[in-house]
């Protein structure tokens, strides 16, 4: 089997497909990669998955054999902490393990170049070339140093947050760590700027308390009864590696992407005075682009995958860039997303205004109107991939429900774009075998409606 890197690096279940053997022939890959590009320092860190920080080091010993500087964290680090270490130190790369959010007898590793966003496709294609062809680098005489990563990305945090707008507002939030690098990272940083933070799921656990470690709606169902239960003012998350957030609002309602990208968008223009663009990806909802419009800016639609969104905050000047996944970055900060940041900044802007979530998104939608989303997750079993292929990708539906397929957008799956303003889009996941629908329409009845139709178009069970 091909290895193969998909939107965020290259994944596979422990002992299955992610073997030591295979582990081996990423990393002389890279390693040949980064001395074709004349680079000879590198960056090597992971989460808290299972086996993610003796790999961390064993690849970081094997490294430095082949003659690299290796900057190797001291501990379990999320995602936004090693690509602030790359660009800082100004280094050729960063090998990090972690699989993110897949569920736990996964794990991965993720490749980002200097500029410390995703690989773009030019190079993780030039690094599949060179573990097809078995490429290992010559040794050599490098060198290994253990470093913190973490008290650094803090301290330049503190540029990108407003530290003495959450001082003496009295804010309290309720953090889920999800068993992973964020925790000791996120709450302190709150702690120390005067909030009150209470953590769940603290600890390392690479089972991650039995749960899937995405902080999705249905995965943040502990942090809304913790929120409601305490009376908090914002229920904060990160996933595994801390670059995807979650937000619960001071009701226990689930804040989906959609509607805080469109709101921290406003804010960091309105209140902050942030010049540049939006970026967003096709899957993100549309509700930034009307807040955008009426602020006089614009914004840019890429496919989905940081990487072309880093891409992006790289030529451009940018506020926000973000996804409906739950990634995204502001200007002034790396190409890359970071739950961190996103949770903090949440904080700030409820210290600010003095109100929670609940009461700032519904005065958003009164002046924007409201748009429900929803994304289906369909497991590649029992022929649905291939129908979904069959009717989605390869064809296009004269109608769902009684919505006429209106137009078609390719660029990234298949997106119709329905009578009405509705719209799904179908993409085929490039890290789980799952086929995705990202559905978005004015109302939560007519997310029942397309749904259906769905299920019924390719004889999957409904939801």
């Amino acid at each position: 089997m091909r290895i193969v890197f998909g939107t965020s690096g290259w994944r596979g279940v422990i002992a299955r497909d992610f073997t030591e053997e295979r582990v081996n022939r990423v990393i002389d890959a890279i390693a040949v990669f980064l001395r074709e590009s004349g680079e000879s320092g590198i960056i090597v860190g992971g989460d808290t998955r299972f086996l993610s920080p003796e790999l961390a080091r064993d690849a970081a010993t094997r490294l430095s054999a082949a003659g690299f500087e290796v900057r190797l964290a001291d501990r379990p680090v999320p995602t936004p902490v090693l690509s602030h270490a790359v660009r800082r130190l100004r280094l050729g790369g960063v090998i990090n393990f972690t699989a993110s959010h897949n569920p736990f007898m996964y794990n991965g590793i993720k490749f980002s170049p200097g500029h410390g966003g995703p690989a773009p496709s030019s190079v993780t294609t030039r690094i599949e070339e060179l573990i097809e062809a078995g490429a290992s680098p010559e040794a050599g005489s490098g060198s290994l140093t253990v470093e913190d990563f973490v008290t650094p990305y803090t301290g330049d945090l503190e540029l990108l947050v407003k530290r003495d707008v959450i001082a003496g507002s009295g804010l309290r939030a309720v953090y889920d760590a999800f068993n992973g690098t964020g925790s000791g990272i996120l709450d302190v940083f709150l702690q120390h700027s005067g909030a009150s933070v209470r953590t769940i799921h603290g600890r390392r656990d690479p089972l991650f308390d039995g749960r899937h470690p995405e902080p999705n709606e249905k995965g943040l169902a502990d942090l809304s009864e913790q929120v409601t239960v305490s009376r908090a003012s914002v229920g904060l998350a990160t996933d595994g590696d801390a670059d995807r957030f979650g937000l619960v609002d001071e009701e226990g309602g689930y804040v989906s992407p959609h509607d805080y990208l469109a709101l921290l968008f406003e804010y960091l223009v309105r209140d902050r005075g942030m010049e540049g663009i939006g970026v967003r990806s096709t899957t993100t909802g549309s509700l930034m682009d009307r807040v955008a419009a009426s602020l006089g800016r614009d914004v840019v639609e890429t496919p989905v995958g940081f990487k072309h969104l880093g891409a992006v905050m790289l030529e451009r000047s940018v506020v926000l860039a973000g996804e409906e996944s739950g990634g995204l970055s502001i200007g002034g900060h790396m190409p890359e997303k970071d739950g961190i940041l996103a949770c903090l900044l949440a904080c700030e802007m409820c210290a600010r205004r003095g109100v929670g979530l609940a009461v700032q998104l519904r005065d958003l939608w009164s002046r924007y109107g409201r748009l429900a989303h929803r994304r289906i997750d369909l497991g590649l079993t029992d022929g649905i991939g291939d129908t979904v292929r069959k009717l989605f990708i390869e064809n296009t539906p004269p109608s769902l429900g009684d919505l006429a397929v209106e137009r078609v957008d390719s660029r990234d799956g298949r997106k119709l774009v329905l009578a009405g303003g509705a719209s799904v889009l179908v993409r085929m996941s490039g890290t789980e075998p799952l086929a995705r629908f990202y559905l978005e329409s004015g109302t939560d009845a007519g997310l029942d409606v397309l749904e259906s139709s769905i299920r019924a178009a390719i004889g999957a069970p409904q939801g």
